[in-house]
């Protein structure tokens, strides 16, 4: 025990120097933030008329579009013609359309129409065989 070395009050004691620690924590931190991947997370894609339509397309006024109005009818419009089609008979217009000529088929909503709505007519478009959906929101009469 007498052999253990004894610090007089005039030894220096040395500091720890932590500017290069903090310079390190830096450069780490710049690192991370440069090499951080974000995930995009992805919505409801939807196709939307183009405003500028081409004069190589054939009309669109003879084409079937189904019109979901704020009363909650559903109702298929071809040319001037227009009926009351229901759920029940959105599948088979559709697959008697595509079945004749295959283009998008226009969903038309009011906007005050149950959204729900639109979901059950977009399944009916796809099960009838619609390869290309557009939805339009147009105001209620």
């Amino acid at each position: 025990m007498r052999n253990k070395k004894r610090f007089n009050q005039s030894e220096e004691t040395t500091d720890i120097n932590i500017s290069p620690l903090i310079d390190m924590v830096f450069i780490l931190l710049i690192f991370f933030i440069v090499t951080t991947v974000f995930v995009e997370e992805r919505g409801l894609a939807t196709n939307t008329p183009d405003p500028t339509q081409s004069k190589d397309e054939p009309d669109k006024e003879d084409r079937l579009s189904i019109i979901i109005t704020t009363e909650g009818q559903i109702l298929a419009k071809q040319g001037p013609n227009q009926r009351d089609i229901g759920f029940g008979g959105v599948r088979g217009a559709v697959s008697n359309e595509m079945q004749r000529e295959k283009y998008p088929i226009m969903i038309s909503i009011e906007n005050e129409a149950p959204m729900d709505y639109y979901a059950r007519v977009h399944d009916s478009c796809i099960s009838g065989g619609a390869t290309e959906i557009t939805m339009k929101a147009i105001e209620a009469n």
